[in-house]
């Protein structure tokens, strides 16, 4: 049984506020994206039972933002009695979270500032107004870590990168892991000089480590390689680590399959969600060996979902210092996974 919810975005979702943080009682305010999925958690344990689910064998699983919020909910523990496993697919940016309530107020007001707006002003707008405004004056854009909540004693007591490794925190399964080529569908033909300024963004020291790294990639294939670590893969793999040292049971994937006619997208970011739901639409081709990992990814996601472990058989191991994964093209191989990259950068 799968349920699929909806949460406020942008202003709506994470604008915080000192004097909204004083409406409350319990001093907090830009999380309101986040107490959404609380509260559809809620009705999940409260009604799911009457459509055939579990109470007690709930999986929260989410892609690229919704990965992200998994993190969060896997942090809080507001969450702590709502879902029993998680699957992150494509997210991880949540282990850097580190921003505080007292930062984002800030960045509220400064909106109210310069929007010459109070917050009765914004109370009165239509919502279409409200997001005209916010584009003009608010200036977190929609990212990683701009919309997400904050750090604010409440709904998430710390950053989450120290709360996923306590000891004391719930030991649940989690299945995470990225995509080979999350960035590469958003890059144009690339040059030398687009590759040193991405480059740029990287400690000096660790420039010539990573050239040689990836010195037989093309440029516009350095910089996917480069961003989809950044992004993604690294900050995965400390999420995978720390909540392995807390005893939670990890398992770790790869998605690599490229489809038919999709050699300039690779296997870009959301390309393994047509194979987790057997939905291929008609835009890209459909071969007999996409069909056939379809099938596989299907039965490992159910499994993880019915018992905590994505196999029966022990071919697919928890996460451990061995960093084990399961390669996710056709045919589906397990192996160590290589995490130079990550190392270089400096998170792994």
């Amino acid at each position: 049984v799968v349920v699929s919810i909806a949460y406020r975005l942008g202003v709506f979702g994470f604008l915080a506020h000192p004097d909204l943080t004083r409406e409350t009682s319990y001093a907090s305010s830009g999380n309101y994206g986040f107490l959404d999925q609380l509260e559809a958690l809620r009705w999940v344990q409260a009604h799911i039972e009457k459509f055939g689910g579990d109470a007690n064998n709930v999986t929260v699983f989410g892609e690229s933002a919704g990965a992200g919020n998994i993190g969060y909910l896997l942090a809080s523990p507001m969450a702590d009695s709502l879902f029993h496993k998680a699957v992150m697919q494509s997210g991880g940016w949540s282990v850097r979270q580190d921003r505080t309530l007292e930062q984002d107020e800030a960045d509220g007001q400064r909106f109210t500032k310069n929007s010459r707006s109070t917050l009765d002003d914004l109370r009165n707008l239509e919502a279409g107004e409200l997001v005209e405004l916010a584009q003009q004056h608010y200036t977190r854009g929609y990212s990683a870590l701009e919309h997400d909540p904050p750090i604010d004693g409440w709904s998430l007591p710390a950053a989450p990168r120290f709360i996923y490794a306590q000891g004391d925190r719930p030991r649940r399964p989690v299945l995470i892991g990225t995509n080979e080529n999350e960035n590469l569908m958003y890059l144009q033909d690339s040059t030398e000089s687009d590759w040193v300024e991405a480059l740029q963004k990287i400690e000096e020291q660790k420039h010539q480590a990573i050239e040689s790294d990836l010195k037989l990639l093309s440029f516009r294939q350095k910089i996917d390689a480069l961003t989809t670590a950044t992004d993604y893969f690294c900050d995965s793999i400390d999420t995978a680590d720390a909540l392995a040292r807390n005893g939670s049971p990890v398992f770790f994937y790869r998605f690599r399959q490229v489809r038919e006619k999709a050699r300039r997208l690779g296997a870009y970011h959301g390309a393994e969600i047509p194979y987790v739901f057997d939905t291929h639409d008609d835009w890209l081709p459909t071969s007999s060996r996409d069909l056939s990992l379809t099938s596989a990814m299907k039965s490992r996601w159910i499994a993880f979902a019915k018992t905590g472990r994505p196999q029966e058989a022990g071919l697919w191991p928890a996460w451990s210092s061995e960093k084990y994964a399961a390669f996710f093209e056709y045919p589906v191989s397990y192996g160590v996974l290589d995490t130079t990259l990550c190392a270089l950068l400096g998170s792994d």
